[in-house]
């Protein structure tokens, strides 16, 4: 008989872990553990993508959740109401959360007066550095879950040491790329000539939202300094943002490095095949996905790294052995970028290794199995 698991996460964008949350849904699913996903309402005039995406995948959607447009403690009373209601008539063993305000109404369906015999989890997509704060004991403490997963064991020992956990509720799941999607990729023909670069150009790609906290001012600083060194480089940034005139644009064209910092916008139709052209990756922040699944989907793709010693990076990139961990102040990443444009071979030597690495301990399978591994223990 399948134990029937019930995934929540408050949203319906395919934004930030959407796709990791469906992808861990589809992966248990085909082993047995029956997962049903509690999505949001979207909002008015908006698509609910995620309920589309988990609907097509087979994964069975519900939009318990109401969208923030209606916000207030009512909101709040009616998700919980919903939501006990769900969780009771699915008969769910296990409650897996994967959001701040799922988690909260989960949580709140837990109490005495409302008790049901689920247990429940919480993946913490965000990565989050963890305080001492009661609020977020509280939060993460047993009243309000029976175990947290986080993406690194670096993040294991914070949640111990900061939140007061008992390491027996924590367990560290590395974030997972689909490595038979993401897989060593020709670039199309004509597609350097086409962005006006040269077959002798070393060309670093960055995968992210332009955003402020992204620090595209230390990568434009660092693209200076590389710039002055070697004419080589160009730094392909695909991506987007509201605030990416103010951000990115203005400030390349002002500071002369338009023959340097080259622009692809937001790419999905060609996404592998622009990634097929870099000649190597580049990851500063993590975004809202705190696994950071772009260097992820870049290093199964082969593309050796250079990352900031920030969030899961360093998981992800072994120094000297798939790519180059940084301290990124500006002339430390432009050292890196420098030492990752100057040999081709060491380049091929890394990105093989990142691609075996991906395979081996960041596959959609290996994860399935290590959160199975979780739930057996909660349901003991």
């Amino acid at each position: 008989m399948p134990v029937p698991v019930l995934h929540c996460y408050a949203d319906f964008k395919w934004t930030g872990p959407s796709e990791p949350v469906l992808q861990l849904c589809v992966g248990l699913s085909a082993r047995g553990w029956r997962s049903d996903l509690a999505v949001m309402q979207s909002a008015p005039g908006w698509r609910n993508e995620l309920a589309e995406r988990a609907r097509t995948a087979g994964i069975q959607a519900t939009e318990a959740f109401e969208p923030p447009s209606r916000p207030g403690p009512l909101r709040a009373l009616r998700d919980r109401r919903r939501l006990s209601h769900l969780i009771a008539q699915g008969g769910y063993r296990i409650v897996h959360c994967h959001g701040s305000w799922d988690h909260a109404i989960v949580g709140w369906t837990r109490s005495p007066h409302n008790a049901h015999a689920a247990r429940v989890l919480r993946t913490d997509h965000g990565a989050r550095e963890y305080r001492a704060r009661w609020t977020w004991r509280y939060y993460f403490g047993p009243r309000m879950v029976d175990h947290l997963i986080v993406l690194s064991d670096r993040y294991v020992v914070r949640a111990v040491n900061q939140l007061r956990l008992a390491p027996r509720t924590v367990t560290a799941v590395r974030g997972a790329v689909n490595t038979e999607v993401f897989r060593p990729l020709d670039p199309p023909a004509g597609m350097r000539g086409s962005l006006s670069l040269a077959r002798e150009d070393v060309l670093i790609g960055i995968v992210a939202r332009v955003q402020r906290h992204r620090r595209f001012g230390v990568l434009l600083e660092a693209a200076r300094i590389a710039k002055e060194r070697d004419r080589r480089v160009k730094i392909l940034v695909c991506g987007r943002g509201t605030r990416k005139a103010g951000i990115l644009d203005r400030p390349v064209a002002r500071q002369g490095l338009g023959d340097t910092v080259v622009s692809l916008g937001y790419r999905r139709d060609d996404y592998r095949e622009t990634i097929a052209l870099f000649d190597a990756g580049l990851m500063l922040v993590p975004g809202s996905d705190g696994s950071c699944r772009a260097a992820m989907e870049m290093a199964a793709m082969a593309k050796p790294l250079v990352v900031a010693r920030r969030g899961v990076l360093p998981d992800i990139v072994r120094d000297a052995e798939t790519g180059i961990v940084v301290e990124d102040a500006p002339e430390n990443l432009a050292e890196a970028i420098l030492e990752m444009a100057a040999d081709a071979g060491r380049r091929k030597q890394w990105g093989e290794a990142g691609r075996e690495r991906m395979c081996r301990h960041f596959s959609l399978s290996r994860q399935a199995d290590e959160v199975i591994a979780v739930y057996e223990r909660l349901l003991v």
